[in-house]
């Protein structure tokens, strides 16, 4: 999120600490259960999803500032009844060699599934890892781009820390980290 208002050194120094706090997790493990985090990475994952998505309007209707926390009924339906259009855009893209788009369309799908789902604990990781991994797998096909790959691999970090897998939690990022020359 720093990094979208052109703070790329505290973006930098944000991701650094947050590699060596997953080095920690992935090392000794959660100190302490904080209970069912699942709410705060859903917030999260919608604010850095947030600039991918067209500007709120009646047909693009976005909750204020990305949560999910105050949604109207009417809005969270607006906002998931896109998916099946995004699936279908998905499709068509994925025939035509247009990879990058194609990469950041999977990712508001994912976005979509993870405010209709994500803050079920149940099967957590299980139904929600596939999406995440398809993303890493999609992003690593573009060579040249990588961002995209870092931006993929970090939603999957961020992912799995929810989901309580912090040994490839920590090496996602730490790919994501190198890819972007944080040192």
């Amino acid at each position: 999120m720093r990094e979208a208002v052109g703070d790329g050194a505290g973006a930098a120094a944000a991701r650094r600490e947050a590699l060596a706090v997953l080095e920690e997790l992935a090392t000794t493990g959660e100190p302490k259960n904080w209970s069912c985090i699942l709410d705060w990475w859903l917030t999260l994952f919608l604010l850095s999803g947030r600039a991918a998505e067209p500007p709120a309007s009646p047909e693009y209707p976005m909750p204020p500032f990305g949560t999910n926390l105050g949604w109207s009924p009417h809005v969270r339906e607006r906002f998931l009844d896109m998916l099946p259009d995004l699936e279908a855009e998905a499709a068509a893209r994925g025939g035509v060699g247009r990879l990058p788009e194609l990469v950041d369309i999977r990712r508001r799908i994912t976005v979509r599934a993870a405010v209709r789902d994500g803050t079920h604990p149940h099967r957590f990781e299980e139904r929600f890892r596939p999406y995440f991994d398809e993303g890493v797998a999609l992003a690593r096909r573009l060579p040249d781009d990588p961002a995209r790959l870092a931006r993929a691999l970090m939603d999957r970090s961020m992912f799995l820390v929810a989901a309580r897998n912090f040994e490839p939690a920590h090496t996602d990022f730490a790919e994501a980290t190198a890819l972007l020359h944080d040192h």
